[in-house]
């Protein structure tokens, strides 16, 4: 079937098959190509991805997947069953990536992405955006409330909902502050070509010894590039116990190339303080059509239970121990995080987890 569908297509003969990253690949006339599904994306934001994949490769940035229409110059197939969208690898890419600091690199990353021209001015207006997810969540909760019967999820996502409330009511008030207070310098802080949720495995290993890597245009917006720099600290922050010393040395390997401004950090700083893996789980527990799916989000939300306490204390030293010194007095604290303790610290019965 999947071979049917690539040359009903795209005309092209699928000669073999592989995995890259969680996409599908294939080989055909010596070029390698890889789908990548769309189900959940409009056309019109595709189309301003492979815009700024297109930029990327024109300012000299060899490691961008190319954008291949079908056979009728369409955007978009259908591949066993799913709307996807099709790229080639790039002929020659970085073999040395693995010499490269990958702070320094982002960095470049951005620079390059600077001087594209949005067709649509998406990304940055992240108060607004959490406040309607915000208000969809309270929502739900309120329905929830109302029903007697509630499964172990039900009565996890009841007790924590309060504290995570409180978490993102922080975030936004601390962005809004943060635009307030620099509202002078907000036209200045420049956006770029960032990542959706970038973390260590966005850019797509194709060669494990050398470490050379690809990017794949629909992972792409635009948007302040402190995005990009948080969400790699979140993702590190849910991988390892000792986040300190591996943080600090990707902010000194980005800023050897671009300096992170004080409203940056505050971005930095408000992201990191915006729970987004908590909405995540409850939005996909919520949406998840069968039991196998409802138990992984089960499983992602205790597990989230379980982190909960590094992140605090990641969030209450984030200013001594990777703010530089010369900021710290324009990046304000959270007093609650120096005082108080969460509910998720207690040993409440909602918080563990029923076999």
């Amino acid at each position: 079937m999947f071979e049917r569908n690539i040359f009903d297509e795209y005309k092209l003969y699928c000669e073999q098959r592989f995995m890259l990253g969680d996409y599908e690949g294939f080989t055909a006339q010596d070029k390698q190509y890889f789908l990548v599904s769309v189900d959940e994306i409009e056309d019109n934001e595709i189309t301003e991805m492979i815009k700024m994949g297109n930029h990327l490769t024109a300012v000299g940035d060899h490691e961008i997947a190319t954008f291949v229409p079908t056979g009728n110059n369409a955007l978009t197939s259908f591949v066993e069953g799913q709307n996807r969208v099709l790229f080639q690898l790039p002929m020659y890419v970085s073999r040395s990536k693995k010499q490269k600091a990958l702070g320094t690199e982002l960095a470049r990353h951005h620079q390059r992405g600077k001087s594209y021209p949005p067709s649509q001015k998406n990304g940055g207006a992240w108060s607004q955006y959490w406040t309607n997810r915000l208000t969809q969540l309270e929502k739900l909760y309120v329905d929830l409330s109302k029903n007697k019967q509630k499964l172990s999820f039900d009565q996890a996502f009841m007790v924590s909902f309060p504290y995570y409330l409180g978490r993102t009511e922080n975030a936004i008030q601390y962005i809004v502050d943060s635009n307030l207070d620099y509202r002078q310098q907000l036209q200045m802080e420049p956006k770029t070509i960032c990542h959706y949720q970038f973390s260590a495995n966005s850019w797509l290993t194709i060669d494990d010894r050398s470490g050379a890597a690809v990017k794949s245009p629909v992972d792409f917006l635009y948007d302040y590039p402190s995005r990009d720099v948080a969400e790699w600290i979140r993702q590190l922050l849910n991988q390892e116990d000792d986040p300190y010393r591996r943080t600090t040395e990707f902010v000194r390997e980005y800023q050897s190339v671009e300096p992170i401004s004080p409203l940056g950090w505050r971005y930095i700083y408000g992201r990191l303080l915006f729970p987004i893996d908590y909405f995540k789980i409850i939005e996909g527990y919520y949406r998840s059509v069968n039991d196998e799916d409802g138990d992984h989000y089960t499983d992602k939300l205790f597990e989230l239970f379980q982190q909960e306490v590094k992140t605090e204390v990641f969030l209450r030293e984030f200013h001594h121990k990777i703010l530089p010194k010369h900021w710290q007095a324009n990046v304000p604290k959270i007093d609650w995080l120096e005082s108080t303790r969460p509910i998720t610290r207690n040993n409440h019965p909602s918080f563990i987890r029923r076999q």
